[in-house]
């Protein structure tokens, strides 16, 4: 009898496509051999980011905004160091990790591995404001380092084997608020209201240098009603902005002048954004999700909070300029979405 390590790809390729559409269960199946696990970041590769929700306790689900399926995932229980049971978390996702917020406590999560760090406790009073993550796009073991944290206008960092979070006390932009700040080129960038991009290094401590940029109007940017930035594929940082009309102009720094630049194409990428974060694809090969488009949270509040109030989920595509809704909705009382992205 041959062995399951003896298939050829494309059965094995056949046999997880039809037997199983939980994402969770898939990436288990990479770990029975080599050539399972080959197949099975091919497909994980090929898979739309899942809306990550925290539901209830310990159940997070996994939505699939694309076929409306969703599978529910276990949060391990969490503990002081006296043994004391810890609850009321808040979650975060970034590049395949939760972030797992307790009052004074933080935790990292992997769901697919169960991999579990704990982060330096005891984290200052200012810890109950809305917070950011984030983690570095190319993973390191144990623990994915370094991290940003982002507390209103404070930023502080953590590396493996540090023992406490490090303040970063000259913050570039003075008084002018950051809008946004993703993992880059092995290190982070921010974005302040101006469209000014600093980065930030860590050798020997953490410092960041501010470096004025050109190219995008203080007008056009204060009539934004979202600011983020992305990096594509090909190590390009885009900044995503949408009007109160709803439209998307997506601009590209070069380097070079620090002049952004408005993009009219994504060429085979597409963006994911929701609950802050933003996630960037390949779309070319994909008969799921269609390539230079942006796919995004809009909410719809209504005035009587009744139950039909929803979450919409739409799609920009930037070729023609529409938008358009999916057809699943979400029900209301979900304040916080975030892309997990099923990476291995």
């Amino acid at each position: 009898m041959a062995q399951v390590s003896d298939l050829p790809e494309e059965l094995i390729e056949t046999i997880l496509t039809h037997t199983t559409t939980d994402v969770v269960n898939l990436y288990n199946y990479g770990n029975v051999c080599r050539p399972w696990r080959s197949v099975v970041d091919k497909l994980l590769a090929s898979s739309p980011p899942h809306l990550l929700v925290h539901e209830e306790g310990n159940d997070i689900r996994l939505l699939n905004i694309f076929t409306g399926d969703s599978w529910v995932c276990k949060i391990p229980d969490f503990k002081t160091g006296d043994g004391q049971p810890l609850r009321f978390p808040r979650i975060y996702s970034r590049h395949g990790w939760l972030a797992i917020k307790f009052t004074h406590y933080i935790f990292l999560y992997n769901p697919l591995s169960r991999a579990r760090i704990r982060l330096p406790f005891r984290l200052p009073d200012h810890w109950q404001r809305e917070i950011k993550f984030v983690l570095p796009s190319k993973q390191t073991n144990p623990a994915p380092s370094p991290i940003a944290l982002v507390i209103g206008k404070k930023i502080m960092f953590w590396k493996s084997g540090d023992e406490e979070w490090t303040r970063l006390v000259d913050i570039p932009f003075g008084k002018i608020r950051l809008v946004d700040i993703i993992s880059y080129k092995g290190g982070f960038c921010a974005i302040d209201y101006l469209g000014n991009v600093a980065q930030f290094e860590f050798n020997p401590l953490p410092r960041a240098t501010k470096i004025p940029t050109a190219g995008i109007g203080v007008a056009f940017l204060s009539l934004s009603s979202i600011k983020c930035l992305v990096e594509s594929l090909s190590a390009d940082l885009l900044m995503v902005c949408r009007s109160w009309e709803g439209f998307f102009t997506v601009f590209k720094l070069d380097w070079e002048t620090m002049v952004w630049g408005e993009i009219t194409s994504l060429g085979d990428e597409a963006i994911f954004i929701a609950g802050g974060e933003s996630v960037c694809v390949r779309a070319g090969e994909s008969t799921v999700y269609k390539q230079n488009c942006i796919y995004f949270r809009d909410r719809q509040s209504r005035a009587d909070n009744s139950e039909q109030s929803r979450e919409d989920f739409r799609v920009y595509d930037m070729a023609n300029k529409t938008i358009h809704r999916f057809s699943h909705h979400f029900p209301r009382g979900f304040e916080r979405y975030s892309w997990f992205c099923l990476t291995t």
